[in-house]
């Protein structure tokens, strides 16, 4: 139930967003500039609060399924290790670049 209010909700938001976007667009119709600043701003904020809501939705019903999905996987296959965790023998290490004493490193 609370998908479909989410759903309903995220598209009323979005068509009373764009019914702001209406009014603005009429205003600057009637060379109204400053009162229709507010009103894009406003409309814009609606409209983007709908398409959140939307994506809300889609998400809930995603998680709705998860567990259904998980449960039918079965077991996750176990990877082979690649090689032994732990410290590198010092005799794969390569040497580094050596500095002098007296000049810094990077000099030429």
């Amino acid at each position: 139930m609370s998908y479909w209010l989410r759903e309903v909700g995220g598209w009323a938001l979005i068509l009373l967003g764009l019914g702001q976007f209406l009014v603005a667009y009429n205003l600057l119709l009637n060379k109204r500039v400053f009162e229709a600043g507010p009103m894009v701003f406003i409309g814009f904020i609606v409209f983007r609060g709908g398409i959140h809501l939307l994506k809300v939705a889609v998400a809930a019903q995603a998680a709705r399924t998860l567990p259904e999905a998980h449960a039918a996987g079965g077991r996750r296959p176990t990877l082979p290790s690649g090689r032994p965790i732990g410290p590198t023998p010092s005799s794969h290490v390569l040497p580094g670049p050596k500095s002098t004493p007296g000049r810094p490193t990077g000099a030429a």
